[in-house]
C-alpha cells in the first residue's frame, strides 16, 4: 500500500489544470484498476466502483483531479504570452513565477514576467491577469511558433514538494490533490476489508471552472448519498479573522456544515461528527460564507441527494505554494473510512427520515 505522504507527493507533481486532467486521471486509474471496475464519462471523469457485502447503498466519493491553471491566450509582437485564467487566481502572486506550458511537442518553461523594484513608481497600479505577460525566450511570433506553443496550450506553475517541520507539505494543487489522494488511499483500505456498501470513487474534472464533471460523473454514479473529498482554504492565518479559525492547519478534518451552495442536511453532518468522536478522530466545522466545491451539483442531481463535504485545509489556497498539515489528511482519510464501514442500508433509512 502507497504511503499517504508518497501519494500526495505524486499527485501534486501531476499536470492537470481543467481541460487537461489526463495525466491525473491516468494515476488514479493505474490505482485503482486491479481491485476496482474502471470507466471514464463522456469529459473524462474517473470512476471506479467497488461492490461490498450487500450492494446498497451506492455512495459516491468525489474528488476534483483539476487545479487551477492558465490556457495561453495571446502572442505579443514581441514574443511574449498573454495567459486566461484557468480558476481563481490572484494576479499578483505570479510575476516571477515559473510555469510548465504543455505544447503539441512536449513541456515547455517560461517564467512570468515581472516588474523590477528600479522601475516601479507610486503611481503602480494593481495587477490584472489580461497585463500579465510570459517569458519563454522567444523575440517575435515566429519564434514562438518554432518552440510549438500555440493558442489554448495549458499552463500550470513549475514547482515540487517542499517540507516543513517534518509534517507540513508546500507544494501547488493541494486543491484538489489532497482529495484525491485520500481517495486513493480509502479504496486502498477497503481492497483488504469489507464494506457493506457499493463504492464508487469519482476524479472529477473542470471542478475550477464550474463543477462540469461532477454534473456528468453523477448521472453515471447513480449514488445514494455522496461524500466530496477536498482542499478547503484554511483560514488560520494571523489578523484574518477576529474569530476562531474553522480550518485550521494540525487540527483535524474540517467537516462543512455550509456555503452559499450546499446546506447539508442536520442528520447527516451531526451523524458523521458523532462518528468522528466516537472513533477519536481530530475535527472542525465549517460554516462557510464563501466558496463552493463539487457539492454544490451532486447535492441537487437525481431529485435531491444526501452530500457532505470534508477536507484537509490548505494553506495559502490557490497560490503556486500552498501548505497542508498530514496529519489532517490522515484525519480525513480516518474519517471517510468510519462512514464507509458505518452506512449500510438501515442507516440511510434512518438518516433520510430522521
Amino acid at each position: 500500500m502507497t504511503s499517504l505522504r508518497d501519494l500526495l507527493t505524486t499527485f501534486a507533481d501531476c499536470f492537470g489544470p481543467p481541460g487537461g486532467e489526463a495525466p491525473v486521471a491516468r494515476l488514479l486509474e493505474q490505482h485503482l484498476q486491479s481491485f476496482c471496475q474502471v470507466r471514464r464519462d463522456g469529459l473524462g471523469s474517473i470512476l471506479a466502483e467497488k461492490v461490498g457485502t450487500q450492494g446498497k447503498p451506492r455512495l459516491l466519493l468525489a474528488a476534483h483531479l483539476d487545479e487551477i491553471g492558465f490556457m495561453v491566450q495571446g502572442i505579443t509582437a514581441q514574443g511574449y504570452l498573454r495567459l486566461q485564467a484557468l480558476g481563481g487566481w490572484e494576479p499578483s502572486l505570479l510575476p516571477g513565477q515559473r510555469l510548465l506550458i504543455q505544447t503539441a511537442q512536449g513541456l515547455r518553461e517560461g517564467v512570468v514576467a515581472a516588474l523590477p523594484v528600479h522601475f516601479r513608481s507610486e503611481n503602480t497600479k494593481p495587477l490584472k491577469m489580461e497585463e500579465l505577460l510570459v517569458d519563454v525566450g522567444a523575440a517575435s511570433p515566429q519564434e514562438i511558433k518554432e518552440l510549438g506553443i500555440g493558442l489554448g496550450d495549458l499552463a500550470v506553475p513549475h514547482v515540487g514538494l517542499g517540507v516543513l517541520n517534518e509534517q507540513y507539505l508546500v507544494h501547488k494543487a493541494w486543491d484538489d490533490r489532497v482529495g484525491v489522494a485520500a481517495l486513493v488511499a480509502v479504496l486502498q483500505h477497503f481492497r483488504d476489508h469489507p464494506h457493506p456498501n457499493t463504492l464508487v470513487a469519482a476524479g472529477t474534472v473542470q471542478e475550477e471552472v464550474g463543477s462540469r464533471g461532477a454534473v456528468t460523473a453523477v448521472e453515471l454514479a447513480k449514488p445514494d448519498l455522496a461524500i466530496v473529498l477536498e482542499g478547503p482554504p484554511a483560514d488560520d492565518l494571523p489578523g484574518l479573522s477576529p474569530d476562531p479559525p474553522q480550518g485550521a492547519l494540525g487540527r483535524g478534518v474540517q467537516i462543512r456544515l455550509y456555503d452559499p451552495t450546499i446546506i447539508v442536511p442536520q442528520s447527516l453532518w451531526r451523524w458523521v461528527v458523532a462518528l468522528a468522536q466516537e472513533h477519536r478522530i481530530p475535527h472542525q466545522l465549517a460554516v462557510r460564507r464563501s466558496g463552493a466545491t463539487d457539492a454544490r451539483v451532486i447535492h441537487v442531481a437525481q431529485g435531491g441527494l444526501p452530500t457532505i463535504v470534508l477536507g484537509a485545509p490548505v494553506r495559502y489556497a490557490h497560490s503556486p505554494a500552498s501548505l497542508i498539515h498530514l496529519a489532517d489528511v490522515a484525519a480525513l482519510v480516518a474519517l471517510t473510512v468510519a462512514i464507509i464501514e458505518a452506512l449500510d442500508a438501515a442507516k440511510l433509512q434512518e438518516l433520510a427520515f430522521s
